[in-house]
Protein backbone atom coordinates (compact mmCIF):
# COMPACT_ATOMS: atom_id res chain seq x y z
CA UNK A 1 0.00 0.00 0.00
CA UNK A 2 1.42 3.37 -0.99
CA UNK A 3 1.96 5.91 1.73
CA UNK A 4 1.08 9.55 1.96
CA UNK A 5 3.69 12.15 2.83
CA UNK A 6 2.75 13.77 6.13
CA UNK A 7 4.93 16.73 6.96
CA UNK A 8 3.14 18.60 9.75
CA UNK A 9 1.72 17.73 13.16
CA UNK A 10 -1.73 18.67 11.84
CA UNK A 11 -1.44 16.20 8.95
CA UNK A 12 -0.28 13.41 11.26
CA UNK A 13 -3.14 14.16 13.65
CA UNK A 14 -5.68 14.15 10.82
CA UNK A 15 -4.38 10.79 9.58
CA UNK A 16 -4.67 9.30 13.07
CA UNK A 17 -8.19 10.71 13.50
CA UNK A 18 -9.23 9.31 10.12
CA UNK A 19 -7.80 5.86 10.90
CA UNK A 20 -9.47 5.86 14.32
CA UNK A 21 -12.83 6.67 12.78
CA UNK A 22 -12.40 4.00 10.09
CA UNK A 23 -11.66 1.51 12.87
CA UNK A 24 -14.89 2.54 14.61
CA UNK A 25 -13.09 3.61 17.77
CA UNK A 26 -13.88 6.51 20.05
CA UNK A 27 -11.03 8.66 21.30
CA UNK A 28 -11.39 7.05 24.72
CA UNK A 29 -11.19 3.53 23.27
CA UNK A 30 -8.09 4.31 21.23
CA UNK A 31 -6.45 6.10 24.14
CA UNK A 32 -7.00 3.08 26.40
CA UNK A 33 -5.70 0.62 23.80
CA UNK A 34 -2.63 2.75 23.02
CA UNK A 35 -1.87 3.47 26.67
CA UNK A 36 -2.24 7.23 26.37
CA UNK A 37 -4.66 9.71 27.88
CA UNK A 38 -7.69 10.91 25.96
CA UNK A 39 -6.51 14.49 26.53
CA UNK A 40 -3.16 13.67 24.89
CA UNK A 41 -4.93 11.98 21.96
CA UNK A 42 -7.21 14.99 21.47
CA UNK A 43 -4.12 17.22 21.25
CA UNK A 44 -2.45 14.84 18.80
CA UNK A 45 -5.51 14.58 16.54
CA UNK A 46 -5.88 18.37 16.62
CA UNK A 47 -2.30 18.91 15.49
CA UNK A 48 -1.38 20.55 18.79
CA UNK A 49 1.13 17.96 19.91
CA UNK A 50 4.25 19.37 18.29
CA UNK A 51 6.33 18.04 21.18
CA UNK A 52 4.51 14.74 21.55
CA UNK A 53 6.59 11.91 22.90
CA UNK A 54 7.62 9.80 19.91
CA UNK A 55 7.03 6.52 21.74
CA UNK A 56 3.42 7.46 22.41
CA UNK A 57 2.90 8.46 18.78
CA UNK A 58 4.38 5.14 17.63
CA UNK A 59 2.18 3.20 20.09
CA UNK A 60 -0.88 5.02 18.79
CA UNK A 61 0.05 4.32 15.16
CA UNK A 62 0.71 0.66 15.99
CA UNK A 63 -2.65 0.33 17.73
CA UNK A 64 -4.32 1.54 14.54
CA UNK A 65 -2.22 -0.76 12.35
CA UNK A 66 -0.36 2.18 10.79
CA UNK A 67 3.36 2.24 10.01
CA UNK A 68 5.76 5.16 10.11
CA UNK A 69 8.09 5.22 7.13
CA UNK A 70 10.96 7.64 6.76
CA UNK A 71 12.21 8.49 3.30
CA UNK A 72 14.54 11.02 1.80
CA UNK A 73 13.40 13.89 -0.33
CA UNK A 74 15.48 15.77 -2.88
CA UNK A 75 15.74 18.62 -0.37
CA UNK A 76 16.94 16.32 2.44
CA UNK A 77 19.38 14.54 0.14
CA UNK A 78 20.81 17.89 -0.92
CA UNK A 79 21.28 19.03 2.69
CA UNK A 80 22.93 15.72 3.59
CA UNK A 81 25.33 16.05 0.65
CA UNK A 82 26.18 19.59 1.75
CA UNK A 83 26.90 18.39 5.29
CA UNK A 84 29.07 15.53 4.09
CA UNK A 85 30.95 17.79 1.71
CA UNK A 86 31.87 20.05 4.62
CA UNK A 87 33.60 17.19 6.45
Amino acid sequence: MAGIALTTPAQIGAAIRSARRRAGLTQQQLAERAGVSRRWLIALESGHAERAELGKVLDTLDTLGLDLTVSTTPRATSRLADLLEGL
